[in-house]
């Protein structure tokens, strides 16, 4: 099946994505209150998403070596690329400014969903498994069966198989050590035995399956993170199936649900935030985060200036931890230093964010040009030296809206698919959209967390969306 197609429809097809837009404005849309953050909210996200699904079409329609476009057809796609990545370029810089002055909403009231908790649960199971039917359903791409070979090499103890000609990133290694641990447990579990995955052999139906596998359980991770979090930190289940249906249901989810490049780091960053008050495990997991893609190294130091003393020194070490497990990663599937240092920097991927690289020219795109990422650069060191640097009372609320904000920036100065990787920030940003206020969630050791952690108990025996408590 074409990764286009969602089960029997074409994602961006007007009809279906009209319909989905229906669906999540008759769901979330606040019509008593139509001045509203939530809905402005709701329609950036939802503009964005959509912008991003026809982008990626056209972009995918020009590609198509088997495709025969006429030439005005391949003028419109060409035009279509361009009109949606200026599209993209925008609603995503809105997003930065609505982020940016996210800690000065004070007034965040409580705004009921247009369908009540059951509804909501009910919408929930269904969306999950016709999306996750529609992994299995999907050929798996080239990457996740490398990073499955990858693993498979892990386990071995020999060297994973690289790119030769240098333009195709090895698995990073948080994929590699996420694919050994699978095919482990299918090794166990005897559904899948040594012989069945060859990391030197073509694609086989075990690694397909371990491939789709590990979409689904990055998937599920999100989920849970998500209502983990509207049950822990918001004090209710219904924000937290809420956050967990418009993930699902969003467009952009559909279109990239089997890229396990962009979920992987969006689960490590939504479980770093509900765990936020144990800074080992949430250093460990920004660790991994790191070990996915280049850009979660520029999360760090907000992290780091938001613990204070003996977390803050937990948090770095567990950070360092994680870094040398994943390096000790690559070190055993790589023959020699030569191979090591070359899947290090291969894997980091740092090599994109050059501002200047003359044998390797930028994209013909409106949102390509030097001028353009050399600006869109240093207001992004100018944002992170800001929220960095700058003192302020530092809780849960900044340190979210900070995260996503920069995760929306450093994309934004990507030499390709320009603001195109929705799913790397789009569980923090609903996380943002549907919070109620954070505020007295401070970091652990400070002067003020005992009383933020009795004012969280009260708000549980108080019950579920306290008014007092969490909206006061």
């Amino acid at each position: 099946m074409d990764n286009k197609q969602f089960l029997f429809v074409t994602i961006s097809d007007p009809t279906w994505l009209l319909y989905v837009a229906v669906l999540l404005v008759a769901v979330f849309f606040r019509f008593s209150r139509l001045w509203s953050v939530r809905n402005l909210d709701l329609t950036l996200t939802l503009l964005l998403s959509t912008a991003l699904v026809l982008e990626g079409d056209a972009r995918l329609q020009l590609e198509d070596k088997d495709a025969a476009l006429t030439d005005a057809m391949a003028g419109y796609y060409t035009a279509m690329t361009g009109w949606c990545s200026i599209a993209i370029l925008s609603l995503s810089i809105l997003l930065v400014f609505r982020l940016i002055f996210d800690e000065w909403l004070t007034r965040r009231p409580r705004l009921e969903q247009n369908l009540n908790q059951a509804g909501l649960t009910f919408l929930l199971i269904p969306a999950f498994s016709i999306l996750m039917s529609g992994v299995f359903l999907k050929e798996p791409p080239e990457d996740n069966v490398d990073s499955v070979k990858a693993g498979v090499a892990l386990l071995g103890g020999h060297e994973s198989a690289q790119a030769e000609d240098g333009e195709e990133a090895t698995p990073t290694p948080t994929e590699t050590i996420l694919a050994a641990g699978a095919a482990k447990v299918a090794e166990l579990s005897g559904h899948v035995t040594a012989s069945d995955v060859q990391s030197d052999a073509p694609p086989s139906g075990p690694e397909q399956f371990l491939a789709r596998t590990l979409v689904v359980f990055a998937h599920t991770c999100v989920v849970l993170g998500l209502m983990y979090i509207g049950r822990r930190h918001f004090n209710s289940v219904q924000l937290g199936v809420s956050m967990s249906c418009l993930y699902l249901l969003l467009p952009c989810t559909a279109f990239n649900v089997h890229q396990l490049t962009h979920v992987i780091p969006a689960a490590c960053l939504t479980w770093a935030v509900a765990m936020y008050r144990k800074p080992a495990v949430a250093g460990i997991l920004l660790g991994a985060a790191c070990g996915t893609l280049f850009f979660a190294v520029f999360l760090l130091p907000v992290w780091v200036v938001f613990y204070s003393s003996k977390a803050r020194l937990r948090f770095c070490v567990s950070v360092a931890a994680a870094a040398a497990v994943l390096m000790l990663a690559l070190a055993f599937t790589s023959e020699n230093t030569d191979s090591f240092v070359n899947k290090l920097v291969m894997t980091a991927n740092w090599s994109v964010y050059r501002l200047f690289d003359a044998a390797s020219p930028l994209p013909e795109q409106p949102t390509g040009t030097i001028f353009l990422r050399i600006t869109l650069a240093a207001l992004f060191f100018v944002l992170l030296v800001a929220m960095t640097v700058i003192p302020r009372k530092r809780n849960l609320e900044n340190l979210l809206a900070n995260s996503t904000a920069l995760i929306v920036m450093a994309q934004l100065w990507y030499p390709d698919d320009v603001g195109s990787y929705v799913l790397w920030y789009l569980p923090l940003m609903l996380i943002v959209v549907f919070r109620p206020r954070l505020d007295r969630f401070v970091p652990p050791e400070d002067p003020h967390a005992t009383l933020a952690k009795d004012r969280d108990d009260v708000g549980k025996s108080a019950g579920p969306m306290s008014r007092v408590t969490l909206y006061s």
